[in-house]
């Protein structure tokens, strides 16, 4: 059996101080001490209030009584008060009527300047609804920040990580190179690493003769052969035009080194298909050792792998030549 529970006027305005009566045709039957404030001589509900339509999933005509009835929640701003917005969900009663009971949400502050509103003018559960809205704002708001953050962070990380990369073969490039590096300082004194400067012979021939736009495919195929030929942990990366650097930090002696490079020159003599013609050439590699004991000393180390390099062109081309050892 169910009972039936009714509650007057009077009771009404103190458990809801911001609701209203409203009739089928929008009439204003009944009201809370708040919004009778609010409402002042208004016999309307639409002389006072207006749906507030970029809140609501509804077309511009829609009724936002209709959405009440439905028992949607609508919104509601107020003539006059562009920053004053009323968030309501009603009830239908027996007669048609709509009960419908207000929150002011993110405009409560404008709401206690612009009707002198106290503590008094609130129900306890009026102001339970009040901090639940606020903190699901707030909650909203911090998970919006939040999304924000992590979008500008993997912009940042992205930004990073191109100016480490050369464009052209998706290599490492000179600054990046130079970033792997730092990583072994930690090590401290005592790890030995070796460093090779590379540069293509006769890459200068296939430019003039194929063009600089296969002169790019050839630096793209040279780099694939770079990272098929060396082994894990091996760093590569374009210096820039036809060079390139490697980085070798576990090597069991200079002879096991000269073989990896050996076999990385016999890749880059595989002839290279081009739209217009087969590219042919090799490559001189020069190689320097070196133990870490500060930054400075890749500078020193890449140097003496460059003038190995230039030994190892003058001499031919196309083949290793190890600083210290000519």
């Amino acid at each position: 059996m169910k009972a039936a529970y009714t509650i007057g006027a009077d009771e009404a305005s103190i458990m809801m101080p911001m609701h209203l009566v409203v009739s089928p045709d929008g009439q204003i039957l009944g009201a809370g001490p708040v919004m009778q404030r609010l409402l002042g001589e208004a016999k309307c509900l639409h002389d006072v209030l207006a749906a507030d339509h970029q809140f609501l999933d509804i077309g511009p005509d829609s009724d936002a009584m209709s959405e009440l009835r439905r028992g949607r929640r609508a919104t509601f701003h107020v003539h006059g008060q562009k920053d004053l917005v009323l968030r309501g969900h009603g009830v239908e009663l027996s007669d048609g009527a709509m009960l419908v009971d207000f929150g002011f949400g993110m405009s409560l502050p404008q709401a206690i300047k612009l009707l002198s509103l106290t503590e008094s003018d609130f129900s306890p559960s009026s102001n339970v609804i009040e901090l639940l809205f606020t903190y699901e704002a707030s909650q909203a708001i911090l998970c919006e920040i939040s999304r924000a953050n992590e979008a500008l962070e993997k912009e940042r990380r992205e930004a990073e990580r191109m100016s480490a990369t050369d464009a052209l073969t998706g290599l490492l490039n000179r600054r990046g190179f130079e970033s792997e590096f730092r990583k072994f300082l930690p090590a401290g004194n005592g790890h030995e690493l070796a460093v090779a400067a590379l540069d293509l012979d006769l890459f200068k021939d296939v430019n003039d003769r194929f063009g600089h736009a296969a002169g790019d495919d050839v630096l793209i195929a040279v780099a694939d052969a770079l990272r098929s030929g060396v082994r894990r942990g091996d760093i590569v990366a374009r210096a820039g035009g036809d060079e390139f650097l490697l980085l070798f930090s576990l090597y069991d002696s200079v002879r096991d080194l000269v073989r990896i490079l050996d076999r990385i020159i016999e890749r880059i003599e595989e002839p290279i298909a081009l739209e217009n013609g087969i590219a042919k050439l090799s490559a001189s590699v020069g190689v320097s050792t070196f133990v870490i004991a500060a930054e400075q000393d890749l500078a020193t180390a890449i140097a003496l792998a460059d003038a190995a390099l230039y030994q190892a062109k003058s001499a031919g081309g196309g083949r290793v030549v190890v600083a210290g050892q000519q």
